[in-house]
């Protein structure tokens, strides 16, 4: 997860998965090779929020400043500043970027020096 991202309550994160098509035995309790669990990374970029309950499957990548709506089942990469909905999550319409980063920027002009370092709240003009 990177900076400004948020994840709702009920929210679940997947990184692992079975090979359900009958090629495989499947469940924890099996040994290699008769089980070929999936591993993957997933990875929430930039600005992006994920609605309540949403599922995640191992491999997605949420761009930068993409929202997926509550209850939705994100199975594919999602694009950048684009709004997702449903089971499968589907593409509904793109999110404006332009405030929401010259906000960011303002935000770490007043919170953090030239050096990139944090000034304590007191400090803040």
């Amino acid at each position: 997860m990177e900076d400004f991202t948020g994840l709702s309550s009920g929210v679940r994160v997947f990184t692992g998965n079975e090979d359900y098509s009958g090629t495989y035995l499947t469940n924890p309790t099996v040994p290699s090779p008769y089980r070929i669990p999936t591993r993957s990374f997933v990875q929430i970029k930039k600005h992006a929020i994920v609605g309540a309950n949403v599922v995640i499957l191992p491999g997605v990548e949420i761009g930068e400043g993409a929202v997926i709506g509550a209850n939705s089942l994100v199975t594919k990469n999602c694009k950048p500043w684009t709004v997702y909905f449903g089971s499968p999550a589907k593409a509904i319409k793109r999110r404006p970027s332009e405030n929401i980063l010259a906000l960011e920027n303002t935000l770490k002009a007043k919170v953090y020096d030239s050096m990139g370092n944090y000034i304590a709240k007191e400090k803040w003009s």
